[in-house]
């Protein structure tokens, strides 16, 4: 840095920039590598009477996530490859109920809020009419299963399901 005197004899800095400087960047934003996106309710499955079940595929990209639904055992989502997975359900009911996101549970007829907690990746309650949505974000080992699970209230008038493979 150099200083020049000006006629009043106050010292004034002088700054000399030379090379590339970088202000800011543009986020490196990249699609998932895996998702599987769905809608509309199509009940619960038969035996599994707390696991959703889903009419409409929207998206069913990538080997990271198999999305299977069975009349009885309701859709589940078995993870390929372990990674940080985004997950999201909402639900509506007509009635209040509860919903939310299990993992590895083996209680698929005992609705989320009675579950092993150590199964639960999150869950809420819902009020009549209005729509209720539950997300996790994080770790997923392979061979683990998600689902959506709930309390198996009837009366749904609107259904979404994304799980994504993020990292």
């Amino acid at each position: 840095m150099a200083t020049s005197i000006t006629g009043s004899g106050v010292a004034t800095p002088q700054l000399s920039v030379s090379g590339q400087t970088t202000l800011g960047s543009t986020p490196n934003v990249t699609t998932p590598q895996s998702m599987v996106q769905l809608n509309t309710a199509n009940g619960y499955g038969s035996t599994n009477t707390m696991i959703r079940r889903f009419s409409n595929v929207v998206v069913n990209q990538g080997s990271d996530i198999t999305y299977t639904d069975s009349a009885v055992n309701g859709a589940s989502f078995t993870v390929n490859t372990s990674g940080v997975y985004a997950i999201t359900y909402s639900d509506n009911f007509s009635s209040g109920s509860v919903i939310g996101l299990s993992l590895n549970a083996n209680q698929l007829s005992a609705a989320i809020m009675y579950i092993n907690a150590a199964n639960i990746l999150n869950l809420a309650a819902t009020t009549p009419g209005n729509s209720q949505s539950v997300s996790w974000v994080g770790y997923v080992a392979a061979g683990s299963v998600v689902r959506a699970h709930d309390a198996g209230t009837a009366g749904t008038l609107y259904t979404f399901f994304t799980m994504a493979r993020v990292a």
